[in-house]
């Protein structure tokens, strides 16, 4: 029942939240699994709901405490669309981002923080297929030739696992035009099917954002375009909504 109530207020507040100003897409926050060192601006949120494989769906929130602090909550259920019952999760995860230090002309943007929400199936003794980032560094910096060109680049440690190297991931954001922008990034993600914790996967996301109202988002993710055979999500795509507004 507080599973049921938990998911049923994340997505109302979701669908049913009246119109703002405050325009969507112009920044990455995250590009499709990992995040940016962008934070929302004090008192703007986001109200995102991606739906995923076999019937999954994550609904989430997140806030600007200041100018430099953001925080969030996130819950979700594997078979929620389809027959059967859902699959809910175990928990209510949350991600803190605390932005470091802004982009200068050498320099560029620094953030840090933590984010315990990860992809795919719960499995046993806890976490998902895709382990969730857990505690986190990541620099952005926006690239010579254009400003609307970003390079990313990380440092990550989840919780998941014990005893498990520092994972590292790269990526890239492009702006096309007011409307659509791309997105890139390689993690290297632990390798869950191997003995060994330190065996990692590779994982290669892609993204397509539509900015298609000045507060609304629709994003296309194909993930794990290049990892090994029976790799969790190989080759999948999932739809993500997205609302922005401030207070």
């Amino acid at each position: 029942m507080v599973r049921n109530l938990v998911l049923t207020a994340l997505l109302a507040t979701a669908l049913l939240v009246p119109g703002g100003a405050r325009a969507a897409g112009e920044e990455f926050i995250e590009l499709v699994d990992v995040p940016s060192a962008h934070t929302l601006d004090r008192a703007a949120y986001s109200l995102g709901l991606r739906m995923v494989p076999d019937g999954g769906i994550l609904v989430g929130l997140r806030l600007g405490v200041t100018p430099y602090l953001q925080v969030g909550v996130s819950y979700g259920a594997g078979n929620f669309v389809g027959s059967g019952e859902p699959d809910w999760n175990d928990r209510v995860e949350f991600d803190i981002k605390l932005r470091l230090a802004e982009e200068q002309t050498v320099i560029p943007g620094l953030a840090a923080g933590y984010d315990s929400r990860g992809y795919g199936r719960q499995i046993e003794g806890g976490g998902y297929d895709k382990a969730s980032v857990g505690f986190f560094a990541t620099a952005s910096k926006t690239l010579p030739f254009s400003e609307f060109w970003q390079a990313h680049l990380g440092v990550s440690r989840t919780l998941e696992e014990e005893r498990v190297k520092p994972d590292l991931f790269v990526g890239v954001t492009a702006r096309l035009s007011q409307e659509f922008s791309v997105a890139l990034e390689y993690q290297l993600g632990i390798d869950r099917e191997k003995a060994s914790s330190d065996a990692k996967t590779g994982y290669l996301n892609a993204g397509l954002r539509w900015v298609f109202a000045s507060e609304l988002e629709l994003a296309l993710h194909l993930r794990n375009l290049a990892g090994p055979s029976g790799s969790p999500g190989l080759s999948s795509r999932s739809v993500a909504f997205a609302y922005y507004d401030s207070f």
